[in-house]
């Protein structure tokens, strides 16, 4: 009994894969998407840049050499989405940036400019979400702040 109710279970979960891995494409709406297909919201773009690094960055004034960075949770950051543009499962997005090294970093810099990022609808087995595949440094610029005034360590008495 045990056999037909763990045979019965398989089959109604395999049913239900099967019926999200063959939806249709839907009507398209007007920003580029289709039904089924998670939109690329700002709040989409700002959260998926975490981890993504990108470069090279050149120096303001062109003293230093260039670098690359990566975005962190916890820098500050302004991101103000130029332009975008969804082609089917692909999508360009021109972002103005503007960030700060995170609170602990030992070279504190300032970054700010544009750079184009390249999206791709990623499929899984169940879930589809917007991958960054490729950026492209367009203008952004860094400049080295001074480094904050060393903390005192407290003296025990």
């Amino acid at each position: 009994m045990r056999v037909n109710s763990l045979r019965s279970s398989i089959s109604i979960f395999g049913l239900i894969l099967l019926s999200l891995a063959c939806g249709g494409p839907g009507d398209a709406s007007l920003d580029g998407t289709t039904e089924g297909i998670p939109q690329l919201t700002d709040e989409v773009i700002r959260q998926r840049l975490i981890g993504v690094r990108f470069g090279p960055i050149p120096e303001e004034s062109g003293a230093s050499e260039a670098i690359s960075w990566r975005f962190f949770e916890d820098e500050p950051k302004e991101i103000t989405i130029v332009e975008k543009n969804i082609h089917g499962n692909s999508a360009t997005v021109l972002l103005d940036i503007k960030t700060t090294s995170g609170p602990r970093t030992r070279d504190p810099r300032q970054l700010a400019g544009q750079i184009r990022v390249e999206w791709q609808l990623e499929s899984g087995m169940v879930l589809r979400r917007w991958e960054v595949v490729r950026t492209e440094n367009i203008s952004v610029k860094y400049k080295t702040l001074p480094k904050p005034p060393a903390t005192p360590l407290p003296v025990q008495e």
